[in-house]
């Protein structure tokens, strides 16, 4: 029985895993879009399933642990591979997720520090000290003194 509760809990996993990646994506659409209207509701859902993920993670070490050293004595090999699958495709798609909120979380840094680079412009702040002064490797952009002498030798 319980390697049945383990195999329903583990296919819940994955279902939200690929959930998640499928809201993940569409942020991502909707930031490159320009559409922030959706992005509060994208957010709770996230955030919705993120709760589910970690009452399933709880309940599948709950399982595991009633379960004791093995889940059946002598498991069938396909079992056993059934598990081996399901586990591996739950770390794979944990990595894959992972990758797509940190590419959106940086999608969203880019468009605050444009932003505020563009309300700096309109507020009149001189563009050395402005916001988005440097690129992402950290050279200076274009129109940007490179560099000062802070003191002489």
């Amino acid at each position: 029985m319980r390697r049945e509760q383990l195999d329903i809990i583990m296919q819940s996993q994955i279902r939200l895993l690929e959930t998640i990646g499928q809201v993940l994506q569409v942020e991502l659409e909707s930031l490159l879009a320009g559409n922030t209207v959706e992005l509060p509701v994208l957010s709770a859902r996230k955030l919705a399933i993120c709760g589910e993920l970690q009452q399933l993670e709880l309940a599948r070490l709950r399982c595991r642990d009633e379960a004791g050293p093995g889940l059946l004595p002598n498991p069938p090999a396909s079992m056993e591979l059934d598990h081996a699958v399901r586990a591996s495709k739950i770390r794979e798609l944990v990595q894959t997720v992972t990758a797509a909120n940190q590419r959106n979380g940086l999608v969203v840094s880019a468009l605050i520090r444009n932003a505020q680079g563009a309300l700096d412009i309109l507020r009149g702040i001189p563009i050395a000290e402005a916001a988005g002064m440097y690129g992402p490797y950290g050279q200076a952009l274009g129109g940007h003194q490179t560099g000062q002498r802070l003191a002489s030798a």
